[in-house]
């Protein structure tokens, strides 16, 4: 056993971190992109009366896509945070 083992798995744990910060950076946009989409869409409609069962669906797939956009940034922002302390 060497002694740089420990070291490696380090920086191997480093690199995986800054992957998936990488990969949540660039799917934050994407998903607010595509719930501002299907916000826009039932906003369009005037009336809430006459939303139906499809307005309803793209209503909750906005929130999704709003709220993995939030949750990505958060955990960059969280992870970025907790490197900068090491």
């Amino acid at each position: 056993m060497s002694s740089s083992q420990p070291e490696d798995a380090d920086k191997i744990n480093r690199e995986r971190q800054r992957r998936m910060r990488r990969v949540s950076v660039a799917f934050a946009p994407f998903a607010a992109c595509m719930g501002l989409f299907s916000f826009s869409s039932v906003a369009s409609n005037p009336r809430f009366e006459t939303y139906h069962t499809l307005d309803v669906i793209r209503l909750m797939t906005a929130g999704a896509g709003f709220a993995i956009a939030f949750i990505l940034l958060i955990q960059f922002f969280a992870l970025r945070g907790s490197e900068s302390v090491r």
